[in-house]
């Protein structure tokens, strides 16, 4: 007898923490009655009946039991198992896998504010180039006839950049102009007359000296082209070639012969000769009242290296012809 209460204790003490209700003692008493087995007395059947159904609870407890078990002796992990739910020892120590580490978020380096790029040099060229067209007479060099330099600079803690333009001829023309670097303004720029008129013709450039050698001792005796060129390039253009509705070249020559005669005799010139006349046509820049004109240099024989002692000017229009003086120069 106390063996049996053992073994319903031990019963009892599994079954605490199962449900098992009276739907599933009606399916396990159906089960025994349609096996056919042989009835036996109330009072025993009723034991083997109580039986039937603890051992049929303990085996729902138990399988899954052993199979947690087996499977956490896989995992190298020891459980146990405590009313029907599976909890880890106190006693044990459980070395889990580290937890990946989340991928930290990047953060990229704030852009940095953009900030104004600094004039270029091509830039600065540029806005004086623009200037020097605006100010300068154009008509007597143009841009490309300079050489071009561009220097930077500060001036009152600003950037600054400095373009030189130094005529190709040798003949002292310069145009300066500072530029902004923060806002490409022009800060001042030199004397526009100083980039178009030269100061000095230097006799010893080489530059100079082939134009004597190629075309005289004396620029009144050259082609008219030929002094104009010239005299763009070293005198600021103070010459230049005849224009449509102008005299030519040959016949102002022609009218400072007839105009220069008369003086030329009382200067020894033959009664049958013709007076030797060299034609120079002076711009609108070189007269008070901007009127082109002819100042013709008359000789009573033809220039040589050594000129003449005896000269006569003969002055006359441009656009028209006129003779406007005839003097006698020594």
């Amino acid at each position: 007898m106390n063996n049996d209460n053992r073994i319903r204790s031990a019963i009892d003490e599994s079954l605490s923490g199962v449900r098992f209700n009276a739907h599933d003692t009606r399916s396990v008493l159906e089960a025994m009655h349609s096996s056919g087995q042989i009835r036996r007395p109330a009072h025993r059947r009723s034991r083997l009946l109580r039986f039937a159904v603890s051992a049929a609870a303990v085996a729902v407890i138990l399988v899954p039991a052993v199979l947690f078990t087996m499977r956490a002796h896989q995992d190298g992990s020891r459980v146990t198992v405590i009313g029907g739910e599976a909890t880890a020892r106190p006693d044990l120590i459980v070395t889990a896998q580290p937890a990946a580490t989340p991928t930290p978020l990047i953060t990229p380096d704030p852009t940095p504010a953009p900030t104004a790029a600094p004039l270029s040099e091509d830039d600065a060229i540029r806005i004086v180039r623009a200037c020097f067209e605006r100010v300068c007479d154009t008509s007597v060099f143009t841009f490309e006839e300079y050489a071009v330099s561009a220097a930077y600079g500060e001036e009152g803690g600003a950037q600054i950049c400095t373009v030189t333009m130094e005529s190709i001829y040798d003949n002292g023309c310069r145009f300066t102009a500072t530029v902004s670097c923060t806002d490409g303004s022009v800060l001042r720029h030199s004397t526009p007359r100083l980039a178009t008129i030269p100061a000095y013709v230097n006799s010893e450039s080489a530059e100079v000296r082939s134009w004597y050698e190629k075309n005289g001792a004396h620029l009144m005796t050259w082609p008219q082209d030929q002094q104009a060129e010239f005299s763009r390039r070293y005198e600021g253009g103070m010459l230049r070639t005849a224009r449509d509705g102008e005299i030519t070249a040959d016949q102002a020559k022609q009218i400072a012969q007839d105009a220069s005669q008369d003086a030329l005799r009382t200067l020894g010139l033959p009664a049958d000769a013709a007076p030797a006349c060299y034609p120079m046509l002076y711009a609108e820049a070189a007269s008070g009242d901007g009127i082109a004109r002819y100042t013709v240099h008359c000789y009573a024989e033809p220039v040589s290296d050594a000129l003449p002692s005896a000269c006569v000017l003969v002055t006359l229009r441009a656009d028209s012809g006129e003779v406007e003086s005839v003097a006698a120069a020594e």
